[in-house]
């Protein structure tokens, strides 16, 4: 009997596809990762090529965010990395699972720096700073345990990229199939002790506050539960906006960045905040820092978060849906009183201090948008105020640089989008001045018949500078 063999990147391939479930990737192929491409014929993977790595990168994170599961990248040595590193350190700030493969130069090459083709003093650490972890290889047996160690970052703990480099020569090399190396890893579930402290005090409260960001992402159910049986209204920040429908009466949207609603967030008893970093991007509208004068409790996947920005009276680390769930059993359910006027109150807010300069048009887009379209945001104003204005009846369907504030991204995350879901309508918005970053992806769009309509807001410039 005879094992069969495989190049090295063909068995890349085929073990991400039996093993994981990948069945697309984006990239551009070159004569550095073609063994990789190799794989992909072989597996029945689909190959998205974009005109540009920034592409590539920016199409696997809107490809994430709407199938729910980590982005896939195959990507060449040097510049291919390089290229792709500004939607790869996006979804690093936005706590998106993006798994980056790219070849690097031959084994007996590195870190030489004698000036082989694509090279980099240190690939890996290049993209060390805006990934849970990045590492090269150049032993092929220990890629098994490397590709179920990032699926565990992906699925059991704060999704963030990761990347791994391998050398030409390397993904060349013959081998036997590779067999999953199953490592036990689970999310952390909230501690019973910590669940009682927090019961305590909201139970008590008088006039609670929900404060849901990307964190909780996959926790629609869990918010709602929660939301309603404690009757408190839920603000949302960017990456969360469809986690509660627009149109749930206790749902505020994405209110944050206004002053009012910051103000009411400082006099309410109980501020439950879970799954986001309150960065700046969700509250820079009037430049107010949020301040909290009652009790606050804060959720996170990651223990680092605890105590950012805000000093909790009970912290829980632990998985969102899971620990809302249980604060939820043991809630002392409460007859609607004030939740759903609060945060009709802060919706009406927002609506009435949007700009008339932007209020026509995102009256006649609100017109048209289906109720499952998916909405892909550049950093541009009419974007900005799209983030409060515009509806989402469901999670998974907004895309914005909320974290890295990235111009260029509108346009490939939407192609991302529709390859996740081809069945639905998708809109892109962006600004003349950010569009131009990556309209290449147009011709990408074009080949792939692309279900998408773009918006483009041209005042002729960089408006938010003028």
């Amino acid at each position: 009997m005879t094992t069969e063999q495989l190049k090295v990147g063909e068995a890349i391939i085929d073990l991400l596809s039996r093993e994981y479930g990948v069945d697309v990737v984006f990239g551009i192929p070159g004569v550095h990762n073609i063994e990789l491409y190799r794989g992909l014929h072989r597996s029945g993977v689909k190959a998205i090529s974009p005109r540009h790595e920034q592409g590539a990168g920016f199409m696997a994170d809107g490809w994430s965010i709407v199938a729910g599961k980590p982005g896939i990248c195959v990507l060449i040595s040097g510049p291919g990395l390089t290229n792709a590193l500004t939607p790869i350190a996006q979804a690093y700030h936005d706590s998106r699972p993006m798994l980056v493969i790219a070849s690097t130069t031959p084994t007996d090459a590195l870190g030489k720096s004698f000036g082989p083709l694509h090279d980099l003093p240190d690939q890996a650490a290049v993209a060390r700073s805006v990934c849970a972890f990045s590492e090269t290889v150049t032993d092929p047996t220990m890629l098994p345990a490397l590709i179920e160690r990032a699926w565990n970052v992906f699925t059991s703990a704060r999704p963030r990229p990761v990347h791994i480099a391998i050398p030409m020569d390397v993904l060349a090399q013959t081998c036997v199939p590779f067999i999953r190396q199953h490592i036990a890893a689970t999310k952390p579930i909230a501690h019973d002790r910590d669940i009682s402290r927090a019961l305590d005090i909201i139970n008590s409260s008088q006039n609670p506050v929900i404060i849901a960001g990307g964190g909780a992402i996959d926790a629609s159910r869990e918010i709602i539960a929660l939301a309603e049986k404690l009757d408190a209204p839920v603000l949302l920040t960017g990456n969360a906006k469809g986690v509660m429908s627009s149109a749930h009466p206790l749902c505020a949207g994405n209110c944050l960045v206004f002053g009012r609603v910051q103000k009411d967030i400082e006099a309410a008893d109980v501020v439950i905040v879970v799954g986001t970093e309150l960065s700046d991007t969700d509250l820079y509208n009037d430049g107010r820092a949020l301040q909290f004068g009652g009790n606050v409790v804060r959720i996170d996947i990651d223990a680092d978060q605890i105590n950012r920005r805000t000093t909790p009276a009970v912290g829980i680390v632990g998985d969102a849906a899971h620990t809302m769930a249980s604060l939820t059993r043991g809630i002392v359910a409460r007859n609607p009183t004030t939740g759903a006027q609060r945060a009709a109150q802060w919706r009406d807010h927002a609506r009435n201090k949007t700009s008339n300069t932007f209020v026509p048009w995102l009256q006649v887009i609100e017109q048209w948008l289906p109720e499952d379209a998916i909405v892909a945001l550049d950093s541009t104003q009419l974007g900005y105020s799209a983030h409060w204005w515009l509806p989402a009846s469901r999670s998974r369907s907004w895309l914005a640089p909320y974290g890295f504030g990235t111009l260029g991204c509108a346009l490939p995350m939407a192609i991302g989008a529709a390859v996740a879901a081809p069945d639905r309508p998708v809109l892109a918005i962006a600004g003349d001045g950010g569009w131009l970053f990556t309209v290449a992806e147009m011709a990408a769009a074009h080949d792939l018949k692309s279900n998408i309509t773009m918006v483009l807001w041209d005042n002729s410039g960089y408006e938010q500078i003028r």
